[in-house]
């Protein structure tokens, strides 16, 4: 199937529209660079963004690590994986990377160098596909997985991953999805479904679905509690709290909901009931950077109003209501698929050509004021590390 071109088919006929509290749209009518501006933009007064960023590039039947400098992208070799990548997640630490395989094999690679990535199956704790991942300490991820290879992700359950001794153990027999950490108080936030009513040949097989954002403390033996939860018929890709974010500090909380057709809505919600802040709605794949070091800033992608086949990058501060978005014609005709911040506030975005074939990889820079932008060449899956 080529995903590519059917979601830039779809694309074509999403709908396009943002929600921003009053004096937001303003920063909309700031000026900004002609649409033809070249995409890599070095102002001299802007200070170099520190550590390296680490890519996934195509090598072969595998994928390979590469370490590129975030001034000029010289790369450096970091490692070989045994396979294509899915997914990465950086340790709270900042101290180590593990990956995901793309086709949902029972097994992470940890590390990178020259002496890894190293391979931790979890096919002994009975694993048989892995859907999602989160670190929760230095030495453990969080991974969400079945042991029926069939089995959908309304089956999934949560197994911690020790990568010092590569024991793979239940979490508290907990169901659900896309587990995310937030350090600072120790709170994991994931997803449950449920099919409540399987679907039938008169509803066109279509479930019905109990969607249900969830947090739950590591320390103790509680199952946690229910932060929002949403019922409805499935369709398409939908979902009401995709990717859910926590801020280190749990005052805030991102979540994404997704349609029928290529879009997504960003939704920035206090972070003890759920309760929403800000909407922004764009036509675009969900791509979001969580939370900086401080738990202050969020970041996520989408397209520019008025014009689809424009990205764009939006930062939003909860705390004050400052909201700051990539001038017009800064990154054209992209569609960014990843975002990361790094320690110092900086962010790092994995893109795609859109409308050209065949499609290039890019790894962007952005200042934490997303007022340049710096192409660092191909790759995928950017994340910061030191």
């Amino acid at each position: 199937m080529n995903r590519s071109g059917d979601l830039q088919r779809r694309l074509a006929f999403a709908l396009f529209t943002v929600l921003l509290c009053a004096g937001v749209a303003a920063l909309f009518a700031t000026r900004s660079p002609a649409l033809g501006s070249p995409v890599t933009v070095t102002p001299a007064a802007q200070q170099a963004p520190t550590g390296s960023v680490l890519v996934v590039r195509r090598s072969g039947d595998h994928d390979a690590l590469w370490r590129l400098s975030p001034v000029d992208g010289t790369p450096t070799a970091a490692g070989v994986l045994r396979g294509r990548v899915g997914s990465v997640a950086v340790s709270p630490d900042g101290q180590n990377v593990a990956y995901l395989p793309a086709d949902g094999a029972p097994r992470v690679w940890v590390g990178y160098g020259p002496l890894a990535p190293r391979t931790i199956s979890l096919a002994p704790a009975g694993l048989k596909r892995v859907d999602s991942f989160t670190w929760i300490s230095g030495d453990r991820l969080l991974v969400a997985g079945v042991k029926r290879a069939s089995a959908d992700s309304s089956q999934d359950r949560l197994y911690v991953v020790n990568v010092a001794t590569g024991k793979t153990s239940a979490f508290r027999d907990l169901r659900g999805v896309e587990p995310s950490y937030a350090p600072g108080i120790g709170t994991v936030t994931y997803v449950r479904l449920t099919v409540v009513k399987p679907g039938t040949p008169a509803n066109q097989n279509t479930p019905t679905i109990a969607e249900s954002l969830r947090s739950v403390r590591l320390a103790g033996s509680g199952t946690g509690r229910t932060l929002l939860s949403e019922r409805y018929r499935l369709f398409a890709e939908h979902r009401s709290f995709s990717h859910p974010r926590l801020s280190s500090g749990g005052d805030w909380l991102l979540t994404g909901q997704t349609g029928s057709d290529v879009s997504v809505t960003y939704t920035v919600r206090e972070g003890r009931w759920g309760n929403p802040l800000l909407s922004v709605f764009t036509a675009a794949l969900q791509a979001e950077a969580g939370w900086d070091a401080a738990g202050q800033r969020t970041a996520f992608a989408g397209t520019v109003p008025k014009d689809q086949g424009q990205a764009c990058v939006w930062a939003f501060d909860p705390a004050t209501g400052a909201m700051a978005r990539t001038p017009v014609g800064l990154l054209p005709k992209l569609m960014v698929n990843d975002l990361a911040w790094s320690a110092s506030g900086d962010l790092v975005a994995g893109a795609s050509d859109w409308g050209v074939s065949p499609q290039r990889r890019h790894v962007l820079v952005l200042p934490g004021d997303l007022t340049s932008v710096n192409d660092l060449g191909s790759g995928r899956l950017p994340v910061w590390v030191q």
